[in-house]
């Protein structure tokens, strides 16, 4: 699990066996989790934005980016010109608890433009296999839309959205992407609980294992 703070790396020389972008790789099985309730058209992130639920159906323009490594011998993740990962081994996610694991899947570097390049991934898993990646985070956010599962009239009105999380989990030999944004909420989502108005939903968006 990467926690330390990035830094900058020249961009890798991308090869046509490590593109991973959603649309045009085959064998390619990306598990997509959408809000039942926005459904953007296609033409959303060219609306204007105000980062409330005026939006609707809610978009985002720029990302905080994070990468977390489990069951890995090394791991490394260049993006934005930027690296991340772990150059010594990882555990696996099932040391930790379920409290720890949410804690891990954060994002802490950005913001940075949606459109930006993909991500680049350079990792061992555990049987000494090194595998290569790219992660084309663009394409899979291609809409903008904000993934969630908040319905429009449980979100008040004026309220800024928080930041769009984006993730990259290396997992042994499986590349998965998740996010999450804070949504905020008109009822508290724990029972007594004044601090829970909002839900921040843990979304896996792509995976594709090696």
């Amino acid at each position: 699990m990467f926690r330390a703070p990035p830094r900058p790396v020249r961009p890798w020389r991308r090869t046509a066996a490590a593109l991973l972008g959603i649309v045009f790789v085959a064998g390619c099985q990306p598990a997509m989790t959408h809000s039942t309730v926005s459904d953007p058209p296609a033409n959303a992130p060219n609306r204007p934005y105000t980062g409330t639920v005026a939006d609707w159906p809610i978009f985002f323009n720029h990302l905080q980016f994070g990468v977390a490594c489990f069951d890995t011998e090394t791991c490394r993740v260049a993006y934005n010109d930027f690296e991340f990962g772990n150059p010594g081994p990882t555990g696996p996610v099932s040391a930790l608890s379920p409290q720890a694991y949410d804690a891990a899947m954060t994002a802490n570097y950005g913001p940075v433009a949606r459109e930006t390049p993909p991500a680049e991934i350079v990792w061992r898993c555990k049987n000494g296999t090194e595998l290569r990646a790219e992660v084309d985070i663009a394409a899979i956010f291609a809409d903008g839309s904000v993934r969630h599962q908040v319905s429009r009239d449980e979100i008040p009105e004026g309220i800024s959205m928080g930041t769009t999380h984006v993730l990259v989990e290396v997992n042994d030999r499986t590349v998965s992407v998740y996010t999450r944004t804070m949504i905020p909420t008109k009822r508290e989502q724990i029972a007594g609980n004044q601090h829970s108005t909002f839900r921040d939903d843990l979304i896996k968006v792509y995976s594709r294992t090696y």
